[in-house]
Formats: structure tokens, sequence, C-alpha cells
């Protein structure tokens, strides 16, 4: 109709003789409401209800999605503000190991944000789940797990961004695939300074975030090594048995938790010795980390470049 309106030059209102010249055309990630049809709700997100629904795109064909839907009257500025943040970072991501963000719809309330729906939901709950004990599992299989999240947070750093949240219950499980999500405390860059004063995940935390609130690349790598011995704990919190300042003071002094011992000797020393270095500069990128588990576990690396995500 905007098309129809500028090309015809007709009145887009009888009473007033208004013409379009420089109409708004809607983003590709910019939805009506009526293009989305909940379908059930799947539990509270930080800022709202998250559901199962249904999108239609412009091409007219319909793909399921996870909707997030944020009430803005209940909202302060700084977390509406947050929210498109989050938008504007997922809408240059193209990854498969990466969740997919298919836009919001903002024209109306409730404001909906819309990504991919991954059907096992979140990783560390998927691992709670399973019947078997780690140790009877397919071991390859745990192996993918890490080396999947490691291609996407690989990419994350290609991009210049920091995820400042890498832990199994930010990820998500399914189709055989680990995606990275919940983008809400990544920075675009390679240093983030926080303000000490805001609450932080202690327990998947870098020693020098905990000791100056820095964030970088490297801290990354160490959350993605916290990350890892989740995955080869069946999901459990990391630092079992301690509090949250006593995982703080252990981990400033050099305390690093041990790996179970159906992990490879090699993978075990790529996680203490270059993800959980003291020092940062001794552990290695994530392309780094990425390239040796391929070298270790004889995985092949896809040619992501030749696969299409939309």
């Amino acid at each position: 109709m905007i098309e129809h309106h500028l090309n015809k030059k007709e009145s887009i209102s009888r009473a007033n003789e208004v013409i379009l010249r420089t109409p708004i055309l809607r983003q590709a990630w910019e939805h009506a409401h009526e293009d989305v049809e909940l379908t059930k709700k799947l539990g509270e997100g930080a800022f709202g209800e998250v559901h199962m629904g249904k999108l239609k795109l412009r091409n007219g064909r319909k793909v399921d999605v996870a909707v997030k839907l944020a009430k803005l009257e209940v909202l302060t500025k700084e977390q509406i503000k947050e929210i498109m943040h989050e938008a504007r970072l997922m809408r240059n991501f193209d990854h498969p190991n990466v969740v997919k963000f298919y836009g919001v719809a903002a024209g109306q309330e409730p404001l909906m944000v819309l990504m991919e729906l991954v059907n096992c939901g979140a990783l560390d709950s998927y691992l709670q789940k399973q019947e078997q004990p780690i140790e009877k599992k397919n071991e390859m299989c745990l192996q993918t797990l890490a080396f999947q999240a490691a291609w996407g947070l690989e990419y994350l750093h290609m991009k210049n961004v920091l995820h400042r949240d890498i832990a199994a219950r930010n990820c998500l499980y399914g189709d055989n695939k680990v995606k990275i999500s919940d983008f809400g405390l990544t920075r675009e860059g390679t240093v983030y300074q926080m303000d000490p004063h805001k609450r932080v995940p202690i327990r998947w935390l870098a020693p020098e975030t905990l000791k100056m609130a820095i964030y970088t690349q490297k801290t990354d790598v160490f959350s993605y090594g916290i990350m890892c011995w989740e995955i080869y704990n069946n999901g459990i919190e990391p630092y079992p048995g301690m509090t949250v300042a006593e995982v703080n003071q252990n981990v400033k002094e050099g305390y690093r938790m041990e790996l179970p011992f159906n992990v490879p000797p090699e993978v075990q020393n790529l996680i203490k010795v270059r993800c959980w270095s003291e020092n940062p500069n001794d552990r290695y990128s994530m392309a780094d980390i990425a390239k040796h588990l391929q070298r270790i576990l004889q995985i092949p690396r896809p040619d992501f470049a030749a696969v299409s995500f939309s």
C-alpha cells in the first residue's frame, strides 16, 4: 500500500490532500502483530512471558518462533533500552550455532521479540533431564556439544562482540545443535568495563572480572571453560557445595574445578591451561580453542559460508 500511494502520488487521506512523498518502509526485521500467532506459553523471561508461536514471513511462509513478550508500561526505560539493544545486536548474527533472530513487532503493545524456536530448550535443562548418567552417555556427543558452542562463540568474537554471560543456561539445544543465545549482557568491542556494583553471574566469571569488573574476549574464553565443565557434569551448577562468596574468593585465589574422568586428557588440558589460566594472555582465543578441539576430537568443521540459515 505504501508503494501504491508513492508511485501513484494519490492522496492518503480523503479529508486532506496529503500525498506520500518519502515513505518510511518497514525494515526486514520489523513485523506486524497480526503476522504473529501465539500458540503456547513456554514460561517467564527476564522482562515478561515467553511463548511458542508462528510468524508469517513476507514471502507468505510460516516459521516456528519463540516470542518474548514485553509490556512496556511495567518496564523501566533502562529495561526497554536493554531489550532493543539486544535486538539490534542480534539482527547482525547469522550462524548455525547462534540462535536466529527474526525481528521485533513493536507497532503496538506488547512488544514482541521474535527468535528461532529451538525444540529442547536450554542446554543445562536438557542435560539435567537425560536419564543416563554422564559416564554412560555417548562421549562423542558431549564433545560435539562443547565443539559447537566453541564455533558459536568464535563467530561472535569475529563479529567484535563480547557475550559476557556464556553458560549452559544461555545456550539452546535442538536438532543436534547447540546455539548460543541470551544476549542481554552482550556488548560490542573487545574490552568492556562494568559498573562493579551490578549483579553478575559469579560462578562463570574469570578472576580478572571478579577483581576489576573487566570483560574481554579472554574472559568469555574462561566462561566457555566453565560451560564445558557443565556439559561434562550433566548440567549441574558449577562449584557445587560452595556459596557464591566462597566461589568469588576461591577463584581469585587460583582455585579451579576438577573435570570428570571421562573428559579426554587433551581436552582436560585445553580447558585447564588454555581456558582457565590466571593470566588472560595464556588463554587461547576462541578460534584457537575451536582449532585444537577439531584436531583432538577429529570432528570435521562445517563450511559455514556454504550454509543458509534463513
